[in-house]
């Protein structure tokens, strides 16, 4: 393998396409300096995957493409390609040329190719790796870098030979392998904790398991007993209900035909109480109209007296008004003689004023004169101060100048000062590099510390995750209880809610009739309003056979529900048409003690249903008690029916109805209603439970989420860490260098105290010449200084004469203006009273129009009064009228009322017949209803126990029932138990076998890494060794070849540690002590450099070698020896070497020239065959 060609393509100063061709043997690049000639170098580096731009001479990305010159525009872009020989398969590539090239766009675009194919940094870094070829092995040696060599640290130094030995490539797969190790251990890790929780989830459930398979094998014994029970009940109920409803249909017609009779009766008193009413209104309206006619006439006579006493009132009125209007004139001309006196004393002030002001001219123009004089004296006194004031600027200039030599002078002291100032600070800061040192030991001390105690804090986020967890398996126990009990009452609640869309526990004609949705049919009665639980026993003791009435929307819906109900032969039913119900007049609530309230009033129903509510209710009072519902009967106070809270009735005709019966139909629909709304607050409240829960579980996997995110960046910081360790002993290593600095800097600041010291002479002798020129200056100051003096005292008596003409026409001027003012103040007054008078003339006018209007209005009060006396004629015929009428009505209403009295007597008898019937009724009814509700509570069970396929043979139902209530209790003993537990339990089981399987893998895979690592540990150290060996030996040959005979070696920093351990240069020259590499001379050092370079030549070549000016510290022997040693490789290496140097020249091979057009910094190839 060796480099075929370079092509460069604006890459720095190639700025067009140029390709370098190379041959075996030695090539050398030669140029002037700045010719371009190390750019091809710093190409081949750069292609090879350089990232630090300083290593190639450049800041900045953008700084390697060719940035144009005169008539040249800059590139867009940078392309560098490689041409190499592969004819021996030294690249792991089947190709015998291989192209590498790099391009940079200057937006910082950047490309790898390797042949034209798209590649990475890594494919170029690994294809070349462990071949002595790349951007930091021996085989490129750019200018500076064979002292680098030298000065390389031990670990530097070892990095070369690992080059060397071809165990780069082994030790990135030993760190692969460290990394996936780490990775496997960390999943081991995670895997033990959930391993371990699910141990314990595993015995927990595998508990709830057991238990949830004997509640299941007792539950379904239960329910085969419980349906064969159930199936022979049902039949029994059945049977016991079909009897009951034909005594029910008996009872029911024997009623209805007392019911007419009832009616009808009902109907004539209804008849008769409205006449009364009516009559009763008539007479209320009349005694109504007449107390108005009488209110009337009365305020007609008030009236009548009130429009006398106010026609008075204005006749005394007018006469003011007319005293006031004789007033008003007498002013008026009072007014107009004062404005005439005014007007004559204005115009005598006039003319006083123009006399005046004509001697006040005169006297300005005599002042006007003076001070013309005075302002001539002040024009030359004004220049002479102007030249006063330009000397004082020049004595200012050159106090200025003095000044500013001073403060130079003290600046320079002052900074003499802070020079010295600077050499304490630098010494001071050489101290503190010092310690600086000291402090950067201590953090990489602190640093390695924390790097430790990261397993710790490790240890907790993980305990931390196990406690998340086991809170999470609570939470979840919650919610599959509150699932549980959810299903459970919600079962319990469905069975209500179908009971009463069947409309279960109603009678049969009227379930009938609601179970068919009949267009038009609203509902029942008791299922269209809301009762108030206390007013339940009430309203049920005072409409029993009403509270199943079936509301309808119009009397032909009620003809269509019977017509079915005689086709179905189902059953009798009651309807209320809403088209032909009629309530009456509604009673008012007695104000008494302990009345709870009228009936409609107590309930809620849509307003729809008023006209039915009414009719039944409207007038049902409801009391506290018995005591109160007899106290308000006999004292007549109200005309309907009396219940109280407990259930006892007083009817309107005194009869008493009371006691306590066995629960009735009504009542359990109540019940059950009661029931329906228990039921969904618990449900409500599981699911509320449930919902809590379920947020709590959310919650816990986000806090869980969180720790664990925790966990990954404490690795992350463990990681960071480590770098940081290693940055800080990089940043150890910069200090020291800083101290260096800090003493070149203490000898500048040394210099410039000398240099100050010089200054401070120089501006004492500037201070002493501007020192003279002051003190002429001064003396020409005091000359002008005296003649400003002068010239001020004849202005001074210039002003004093114009001050006394001022005083002495000072009292005319004082008199022309107190006349002016007393004009202005006299023409004030003048309009002030002809305000004045327009005020007097306008109340004038007021009062004029006020007398007219109480003429008017006396006139207007007359007129009235004449229409108030015929009014209060014909008012009083009608009150005589109307009293008349009354008394005619009011024999009427007695006679109706004695009518009223016997028909209320036949009502009650036909009341209580019906009452005794309703009785024997409500007795069926009750045993009706509770059997109804035992066949639906027997059909609910039955419809629990659907999917139960078979019930069992019943033979003892007695002691079915017993073993039934004992399966029960043993169910009941169990507790609370979590059916899903069996699902769960399977699936925890699977969970822990496939999490047990991965862990199995994982430690599997653990172990074959660690024995991959150990494998390739062992590969390094062989090999490490091996090159190390033979290095060492060629490197003391080349020392004594090169060096003349002195000797060379190389040492372990570490003989223990062969993986880790650095490497140290030992060289000691013939006829010297043994002293530090640091000590030597640049030529001893360059040819040490080189021998260690050729010791690993000897070992393992580089296919091709660069190097850039190499030979510069070296003498013409040393160069030829130079030369020589490297003639001897050429057979196995390729040299291509940048120099001056003349005798490396003439032992090159091929010869390249590099030229640079320095208007456009373009640079250019020549060759030349030797």
């Amino acid at each position: 393998m060796y480099l075929k060609s370079v092509e460069v393509n604006g890459f720095k100063s190639f700025a067009e396409k140029v390709k370098v061709d190379f041959d075996t043997g030695i090539t050398s690049i030669v140029g002037p300096n700045g010719s371009g000639k190390s750019n091809i170098l710093d190409a081949t580096l750069w292609v090879l995957g350089e990232q630090s731009y300083k290593n190639i001479r450049a800041r900045e990305s953008t700084d390697v493409i060719f940035s144009g010159g005169k008539n040249r525009k800059p590139k867009n872009s940078a392309e560098v390609s490689l041409y190499i020989d592969n004819s021996d398969r030294t690249l792991p590539m089947e190709e015998d040329n291989v192209k590498i090239t790099r391009k940079l766009h200057r937006t910082g675009e950047n490309e790898y190719l390797i042949n034209n194919s798209k590649a990475r940094l890594k494919d170029i870094n690994e294809l070349f790796m462990d071949t002595g070829v790349g951007k930091s092995a021996y085989s490129v040696i750019g200018q500076g870098k064979v002292e680098r060599i030298i000065s390389s640290s031990s670990k530097e130094i070892r990095g070369i030979i690992e080059e060397a030995a071809g165990i780069k490539k082994v030790k990135v797969r030993k760190a692969e392998a460290e990394k996936k190790l780490e990775k496997v251990e960390a999943e081991v890790e995670k895997i033990d904790l959930i391993l371990g929780e699910l141990e314990d989830n595993k015995v927990k459930i595998e508990r709830q398991a057991g238990k949830a398979l004997k509640y299941r094998e007792l539950s379904e014994e239960k329910n085969v007993l419980a349906k064969g029970i159930n199936e022979i009940e049902l039949a029994q109920a059945v049977r016991s209900i079909g009897e009951l409803e034909g005594r029910i249909a008996k009872l029911r017609e024997d009623i209805a035909s007392d019911q007419e009779a009832f009616e009808e009766a009902e109907k004539r008193l209804e008849e008769l109480n409205n006449s009364r009413e009516r009559l009763s209104e008539e007479i209320e309206t009349l005694s109504q109209s007449n107390v108005d006619l009488k209110r009337d006439i009365d305020k007609i006579v008030n009236d009548r007296t009130l429009f006398t006493e106010r026609k008075k009132s204005y006749g005394r009125e007018l006469e003011e008004k007319r005293e006031v209007l004789a007033a008003a004139g007498e002013r008026t001309a009072l007014k107009r003689k004062l404005i005439d006196e005014i007007e004559i004393k204005i115009e005598l002030l006039t003319e006083e004023i123009v006399d005046q002001e004509k001697e006040n001219r005169t006297f300005d123009t005599v002042i006007e004169e003076k001070s013309k004089e005075k302002r001539d004296l002040e024009i030359e006194l004004n220049i002479k101060k102007d030249k006063l004031m330009t000397y004082e600027v020049d004595r200012l200039k050159y106090m200025t100048d003095m000044e500013n030599n001073v403060k130079r002078m003290k600046s320079s002291r002052s900074k003499i000062s802070e020079l010295q100032g600077e050499v304490e600070e630098y010494k001071k800061k050489i101290d503190e590099n010092k310690a600086e040192q000291e402090k950067q030991v201590k953090l990489l001390s602190q640093r390695e510390e924390e790097y430790n105690g990261i397993d710790g804090r490790l240890e907790v986020l993980e305990e931390a995750v196990g406690s998340i967890s086991q809170e999470m398996n609570r939470a979840y126990e919650v919610m599959r209880e509150a699932d549980y009990n959810l299903k459970r009452h919600g079962g319990k609640l469905e069975n209500l809610m179908k009971l009463e869309a069947n409309n279960e526990g109603f009678y049969k004609g009227v379930k009938e009739v609601l179970n068919s949705n009949i267009e038009g049919v609203e509902g029942a009665f008791i299922s269209l309003v809301t009762i108030p639980e206390e007013y339940e026993r009430a309203i049920e003791a005072a409409i029993p056979g009403n509270l199943q009435d079936i509301i309808v929307k119009d009397s032909n819906v009620a003809k269509r529900c019977i017509g079915l109900l005689k086709e179905k032969r189902a059953g009798r039913a009651s309807f209320l048409a809403l088209d032909t119900v009629r309530s009456g007049k509604k009673a008012v609530k007695p104000n008494e003690p302990g009345v709870v309230g009228m009936g409609s009033d107590l309930l809620e129903f849509d307003p729809q249903y008023e006209r039915v509510v009414d009719m039944l209710l409207g007038n049902l009072l409801i009391v506290d008690k018995m005591d109160t519902a007899v106290r308000i009967s006999k004292r007549n106070l109200h005309r309907g029916n009396i219940v109280t809270l407990h259930g006892e009735l007083v009817s309107s005709r005194g009869r008493i109805t009371g006691g306590e019966n066995l629960r009735s139909v009504s009542s359990q629909i109540f019940e059950r209603k009661k029931e329906i709304k228990k039921l969904e607050a618990i449900v409500a409240e599981h699911k509320k439970k449930h919902s809590i829960s379920e947020k709590k579980y959310g919650e816990l996997s986000q806090k869980m989420e969180a720790t664990e995110e925790k966990l990954v960046a404490l690795d992350d910081l463990k990681e960071t860490l480590k770098t940081q360790v290693k940055r800080d002993k990089e940043l150890l290593e910069d200090i020291s260098r800083a101290g260096d600095k800090l003493l070149k800097n203490l000898r500048t600041v040394e210099l410039e105290e000398r240099e100050e010291n010089l200054y401070i002479s120089e501006y004492m002798e500037l201070e002493k010449n501007a020192k003279d020129n002051r003190a002429k200056v001064e003396d020409l100051m005091e000359e002008l200084r005296q003649e400003i003096q002068q010239g001020g005292e004849q202005i001074t008596k210039c002003r004093e004469e114009v001050e006394a003409l001022k005083d002495d026409f000072s009292d005319k001027r004082i008199r022309f203006l107190n006349n002016r003012e007393t004009l202005k103040q006299t023409e004030r007054e003048a309009e002030r009273q002809r305000e004045e008078l327009k005020e007097v003339e306008s109340g004038r006018k007021a009062v004029e129009k006020r007398i007219e209007e109480l003429t008017g209005g006396i006139e207007e009060l007359e007129g009235k009064l004449k229409a108030l006396e015929e009014s209060y004629t014909d008012e009083n015929v009608r009150y005589q009228k109307e009293f008349l009428e009354i008394k005619e009505k009011r024999n009427e209403y007695s006679l109706i009322e004695k009518e009223e009295r016997e028909t209320i007597k036949r009502v009650k008898d036909i009341e209580n017949k019906i009452v005794l019937g309703n009785n024997k009724l409500g007795n069926q009814l009750e045993n009706h209803e509770k059997q109804s509700l035992r066949r639906g509570k027997l059909e609910a069970v039955r419809e629990e126990l659907k999917d139960v396929e078979q019930g069992a043979q019943i033979e003892d139902l007695a002691a079915s029932k017993e073993e039934l209530l004992k399966l029960e209790a043993r169910i009941k003993n169990l507790g609370v138990v979590n059916l899903l537990a069996i699902e769960e339990f399977e699936e925890v089981k699977k969970k822990f076998e496939f999490i047990g399987n991965q862990r199995r893998d994982l430690m599997e895979s653990e172990k074959a890494l660690r024995e991959l690592i150990k494998d390739i540990e062992n590969v390094v150290e062989m090999r490490f060794l091996e090159a190390y060996e033979s290095i060492n030996e060629n490197f003391g040959y080349m020392c004594r070849e090169i060096l003349s005979n002195s000797e060379g070696r190389l040492e372990l920093s570490d003989s223990t540690n062969i993986l880790e351990t650095g490497i140290e240069l030992m060289v000691k020259f013939k006829n010297k002590k043994r002293q530090s590499i640091t000590l030597l001379s640049g030529g001893e050092k360059s040819m040490v450099a080189v021998a260690f370079i050729m010791g690993i030549f000897m070992y393992k070549p580089s296919p091709f070698t660069f190097f850039d000016e190499i030979e510069a510290a070296l003498d013409e022997a040393n160069t030829k020896r130079l030369i020589g040693k490297l003639k001897e490789f050429t057979d196995r290496s390729q040299f291509i070497l940048i120099t001056h140097n003349k005798e490396t020249m003439r032992e090159s091979d091929t010869l390249y020239g590099v030229t640079m057009n320095k208007e456009i910094g373009e640079s250019k190839i020549l060759s030349v065959r030797m």
